[in-house]
C-alpha cells in the first residue's frame, strides 16, 4: 500500500475514532515547497510517546488542519503531482508521482511541539533539493 494510502486510512480511522474527545487540540499552518503552495497532499504527526496514535489530514491549497493530542511530535508530509513528461494513462489522466523528498515523509526530521494552550500554527517550507552541509 503506497504511503499516501497509508496516510489517508489512519486519518480515516482517526476521524471515526472520534477526534473530538476531551484533550485534542488544533494544529494549522502551510505547506509550501521550492516556494510553490503544494495544492494536494497529506500531512501527519507522529507523537513520540508510545501508545498515542498518529494524527493526519488533508493538505488541500497548501492548507492544513489536525486536531491531536500536544505534545513534541514527527511530522510527515505527502504530495503527489502529475508526473512530467510521461504518457496519459487514459485521456487526460497522467500518473502521478509523489515529489518530496523522504526527509519530509519515510525519513523525516520534521518535529513540532504542540501545546495544550498555545497557537499551534506550524507552516512548513519544504525544499526538493538537497540541504546544504
Amino acid at each position: 500500500m503506497a504511503l499516501i494510502d497509508r496516510l489517508r486510512l489512519a486519518a480515516i480511522v482517526l476521524i471515526m475514532a472520534g477526534c473530538s474527545s476531551d484533550g485534542l487540540v488544533m494544529s494549522t499552518g502551510t505547506v509550501t515547497c521550492d516556494g510553490q503552495t503544494v495544492a494536494d497532499g497529506a500531512i501527519s504527526f507522529h507523537p513520540f510517546e508510545k501508545g498515542v496514535a498518529p494524527q493526519g489530514g488533508r493538505i488541500i491549497s497548501g492548507e492544513y488542519s489536525i486536531r491531536g493530542r500536544p505534545g513534541r511530535q514527527r511530522v510527515e508530509i505527502v504530495a503527489s503531482r502529475p508526473k512530467a513528461n510521461a504518457p496519459e494513462l487514459t485521456p487526460g489522466m497522467k500518473p502521478m508521482e509523489q515529489f518530496l523528498p523522504a526527509r519530509y515523509n519515510t525519513a523525516s526530521t520534521l518535529e513540532v511541539d504542540v501545546t495544550a494552550d498555545g497557537r499551534n500554527v506550524f507552516d512548513f517550507d519544504l525544499q526538493t533539493a538537497p540541504p546544504e552541509r
